[in-house]
């Protein structure tokens, strides 16, 4: 058998090819002494700098629509509510139009109708409050010169297109002072705060929310029964608007009844 040449390797020692990655340790750039990070490392890192990315950008976003949220803004474009009175729901395409002007709830404006003068629009109280929405004098001069979109120097609350008007101002103006974005998404908080406002003063509503409470009987059941009412808007009943009328609430909607015929 002729001896392999000098020249040559013996079959078994013969090199094999070798894969781009044996050729290059980590991939190092041929030609040069430069070593980059192995494959795996850099598609790990570009992994978890996308999912970093992610991250922010969804928390971005949700900062950005927090933002934009407005505390007790419409949330249906009618009144959602099955159980709100019809002398109420007479009155809901005025009622749905200033939920649109003011960005107020329709539901909320619809409960507080209801718990002020049940939908009739005559209605007055002993301390002066006038119509649907049950406002006063001195309150309907400072809604007429700050908090409409238009500023009107005369009125007539007993009109109901006005008062539902002056009312949806002024619980806007009210929304502004005591909501926060961080109350919703179910804004109980901001609907009690409102009702508080609404009855009892802004000063009322201060103490409230700064944890001195409230020494006004009349103003801790009305704002508990805004606040109970809202969170029972979606229910088929509101057991809360069944002890309202038990309270007296159903000669207001008779007189209603009787005045919308």
């Amino acid at each position: 058998m002729p001896k392999p040449s000098l020249h040559e390797q013996p079959t078994s020692l013969v090199e094999q090819p070798q894969s781009e990655d044996m050729q290059y340790p980590f991939n190092a750039v041929p030609g040069s002494h430069t070593r980059l990070w192995p494959t795996s490392w850099r598609d790990g890192l570009m992994a978890g700098i996308g999912a970093i990315l992610t991250i922010i950008i969804i928390a971005g976003s949700v900062l950005i629509y927090r933002a934009t949220i407005t505390p007790l803004g419409v949330e249906t474009a009618n009144v959602a509510s099955s159980w709100i009175p019809q002398t109420v729901k007479h009155w809901n395409p005025l009622i749905d139009e200033m939920a649109k002007i003011y960005n107020i709830d329709p539901t909320a404006i619809a409960i507080l109708m209801t718990m002020e003068s049940g939908g009739y629009a005559e209605a007055t109280s002993p301390d002066g409050a006038v119509g649907l929405m049950q406002i006063t004098p001195p309150t309907a001069s400072d809604i007429a010169k700050k908090y409409l979109k238009q500023p009107v120097k005369t009125y007539n609350l007993f009109n109901p297109r006005t008062n539902i008007e002056f009312g949806t101002a002024y619980l806007a103006y009210l929304r502004n002072e005591f909501g926060d974005r961080n109350q919703g998404p179910s804004w109980d908080y901001t609907m009690e705060l409102v009702a508080a406002a609404y009855n009892g003063g802004p000063g009322t509503a201060a103490d409230l929310y700064y944890g001195k409470g409230m020494t006004d009987t009349q103003t801790v059941v009305y704002s508990r029964d805004a606040l109970n009412m809202w969170r029972e808007r979606h229910a088929k009943d509101s057991p809360t608007f069944d002890r309202w009328k038990e309270r007296g609430g159903s000669r207001l909607l008779a007189l209603a009844q009787a005045h919308n015929e």
